[in-house]
C-alpha cells in the first residue's frame, strides 16, 4: 500500500473522539459528507504518525519525501500535521499524493489556518486542483465547473449544486497555467461556462482577474460570482443552508471580464474629474479590453462608455488603436 494511504488509514482512525467531526458537522458537513471526502484528524503528538508509519516499515527517508514529516532543528523527524482536520489530495489519475490540513477553531493567531503538504517529487502544489479528482463525474456529465479558494468552499459548492456544478481550488495559489490545464483535460473548456466563486475581499479580486486571464486563453466562458462581502461559499453553507448558496451560485454570477475592466476603470477613480484622468483611464483600459477575446470587447466598449462618461464611438477607437498596437508589438 503507497505511503499516503497508510497516513489517510491513520487519520481515519483517529477521527472518531477528535473536534473534527463535530467541527464539520456544525460548518453543514455531515457524515456522510466527511466519509466521501475522506476527512480525517491529525493528533496533536509531535510524531503519531512518524511512529505509525515506522511500524509499517517505511523509512524515515521516504516518510520525510513524501511530505508527511519535518526535520525539526535538532534533526528529528516530526509531523508535518498536527492538532488539524486533513482531507487527502488526489493526483488527476486518482492517487493521493498529499493532504490539507485545517487548524483547529481555538488555535492561535500565529497558527496557520491551513497548511498543504510541502512540495515533493508526487505533489506540486501549482500543478494540482483540490477536488479536481472528485469533480470528473460531475464533468463528464455536463455540470459547470466552479473555481473557489478552499477546501472548505469546494465541499460546499459540491453540497449545494447536487451534481449541477463540479467545484475545485487552487488552496490559497493563484490559479496556474497548470491548474487551467489539468481542468482542460477532464472537460472542454471552450464548451463550458467556468464560473469563478473566490472572495470578495481584495485579495479574492486579485486571483479572479488572472483567472480571467488563464481561463479566456482556452476559450472559456468566464463569470464572477458575487459573493457578499466577507461570505465564502462556506460560510454561506453553514449560516443558510444549501439552497441559499446554490441560489447565489446560480443569481450572482456576471462576466468577469467585467471585473478585469472594473479593477483597471478603478485605478483611475480619483482623477476621472478631470479631463486628463478620464483620457488616461481610456488609454489604459482600453489596452484590458484589447487584449481580451472579441466575444467580450463589445459588452465592454458600452460598459467603459457609460463608466467614463464618453461616447462609444470615442471608446471603440482607443480600443482600435490598443489592438494594433499590442498586434504590432506581437510581431
Amino acid at each position: 500500500m503507497a505511503i499516503h494511504d497508510v497516513a489517510l488509514r491513520f487519520f481515519r482512525e483517529q477521527l472518531a473522539g477528535s473536534w473534527v467531526p463535530g467541527y464539520l458537522a456544525d460548518r453543514g458537513f455531515d457524515s456522510d459528507v466527511q466519509r466521501r471526502w475522506q476527512a480525517g484528524y491529525a493528533p496533536p503528538g509531535w510524531d503519531s504518525l512518524v511512529r505509525h508509519l515506522r511500524a509499517a516499515y517505511y523509512p524515515d527517508s521516504l516518510i520525510e519525501a513524501a511530505g508527511l514529516a519535518r526535520r525539526t532543528r535538532g534533526g528529528q523527524l516530526a509531523d508535518t500535521f498536527r492538532d488539524r482536520a486533513v482531507i487527502p489530495i488526489h493526483a488527476a489519475h486518482g492517487a493521493i499524493v498529499a493532504f490539507i490540513g485545517r487548524a483547529a477553531p481555538q488555535a492561535g493567531q500565529d497558527v496557520p489556518k491551513y497548511l498543504n503538504s510541502p512540495t515533493t517529487p508526487l505533489y506540486g502544489k501549482r500543478a494540482v486542483l483540490f477536488g479536481l479528482w472528485e469533480a470528473r463525474p460531475a464533468l463528464a456529465a455536463g455540470a459547470t465547473p466552479v473555481i473557489a479558494e478552499g477546501p472548505l468552499d469546494v465541499i460546499a459548492i459540491a453540497i449545494a449544486g447536487q451534481g449541477r456544478y463540479a467545484p475545485v481550488a487552487p488552496c490559497g495559489a493563484a490559479l496556474t497555467a497548470q491548474q487551467v490545464a489539468a481542468l482542460s483535460q477532464a472537460c472542454d473548456l471552450s464548451e463550458r461556462e467556468v464560473l469563478v466563486a473566490f472572495d470578495a475581499d481584495r485579495a479574492g479580486r486579485r486571483a479572479a482577474i488572472g483567472a480571467y486571464d488563464r481561463l479566456s486563453r482556452l476559450g472559456a466562458t468566464t463569470k464572477a460570482v458575487t459573493l457578499p462581502p466577507g461570505r465564502d461559499p462556506a460560510q454561506i453553507l453553514r449560516d443558510h443552508g444549501p439552497s441559499i448558496l446554490a441560489a447565489a451560485l446560480a443569481q450572482r454570477r456576471h462576466p468577469l471580464a467585467d471585473l478585469v475592466v472594473d479593477a483597471e476603470a478603478d485605478n483611475w477613480r480619483r482623477w476621472l474629474s478631470y479631463p486628463e484622468g478620464q483620457i488616461g483611464a481610456l488609454r489604459a483600459t482600453a489596452r484590458v479590453v484589447a487584449a481580451m477575446p472579441p466575444a467580450d470587447v463589445g459588452r465592454q466598449v458600452g460598459r467603459l462608455a457609460d463608466r467614463l462618461g464618453l461616447d462609444h464611438a470615442t471608446v471603440t477607437a482607443a480600443v482600435t488603436d490598443a489592438l494594433t498596437e499590442l498586434t504590432a508589438g506581437a510581431t
